[in-house]
């Protein structure tokens, strides 16, 4: 039996005007097997209106790449588990994405839960889901801990998915913030991630290294090689347990970043 291609990819921008069309053909230019965007500016509620053409264009293009992969993350501004006013812009601003990813055949949004209680959280991802509509799969991020943000723990990302159709996305980098010793025993804490969320629950994983300390729960992403988590992320990522997973790298990006970490990663398989 053949060995089966990883897939990777970057966190790709949408300026210009071709707008999520560009991410496409960025991704081609770049040899990338997925990709990951914003479908709106990441800090700001006002939402970003796509096009026919931009949506047509964006389809057509992933349609002659072989349908590659792709991720919307949602706006840093999300708090699921908020009360009031910022509780609906929220709901209403996640709802935006999964309506945006549904009409660009985009398969996975990922959003970071919030700080406050489960139930909350819960209740804004299941609402904004059923507003949206579609088949598009919610993800709820790991965190790195600080400021009282959920979803730190594994326990506590099984709890929020618990009898819910919502998916995880794993990030590395959180994961080392918050104390998962993935620089040492990059297995174990595989092993550990299966047992308590299940590695069928996570089809998206953010491949970064970490600028910050073992459990000092700072989310800083560093480049492959370039941060503490150091030659581990190699055996997350040829680790045949996650094959079947889309590594997406969000770390700074300029030519020369661009060909460090892609030549890392092409080092690896």
């Amino acid at each position: 039996m053949s060995k089966k291609k990883i897939r990777y990819g970057f966190h790709l921008s949408i300026a210009g005007k071709a707008g999520v069309a560009g991410a496409v053909a960025e991704a081609e230019s770049l040899g990338l097997g997925c990709f990951q965007i914003f479908a709106k500016s990441p800090r700001m509620w006002k939402p970003r209106n796509l096009s026919p053409k931009e949506v047509e264009s964006f389809r057509a293009q992933r349609e002659n790449l072989g349908g590659i992969p792709a991720v919307i993350h949602a706006s840093y501004l999300v708090n699921l588990a908020a009360e009031g006013e910022l509780w609906d812009k929220s709901v209403f601003s996640l709802a935006d994405d999964l309506s945006k990813a549904e009409a660009l055949g985009v398969e996975y949004v990922v959003v970071h839960p919030g700080s406050g209680s489960h139930q909350r959280i819960r209740q804004g991802a299941l609402k904004a889901l059923s507003l949206a509509g579609g088949k598009t799969k919610l993800l709820l991020e790991n965190t790195a801990g600080g400021g009282e943000k959920a979803g730190n723990r594994f326990e506590s990302l099984a709890e929020l998915v618990k009898d819910t159709e919502l998916g995880v996305c794993f990030d590395t980098c959180h994961a080392f913030a918050a104390g998962y010793p993935i620089h040492q025993d990059p297995k174990g804490v595989i092993k550990e991630l299966d047992e308590v969320v299940g590695l069928e629950r996570i089809p998206v994983i953010h491949l970064n290294d970490s600028v910050g300390a073992f459990g000092g729960r700072v989310d800083h992403h560093a480049h492959l090689m370039e941060g503490k988590i150091g030659l581990a992320l190699k055996q997350v990522f040829t680790d045949s347990r996650l094959a079947e997973k889309l590594f997406i790298l969000e770390t700074p990006r300029s030519e020369q970043e661009d060909a460090h970490n892609l030549g890392v990663l092409r080092s690896w398989l």
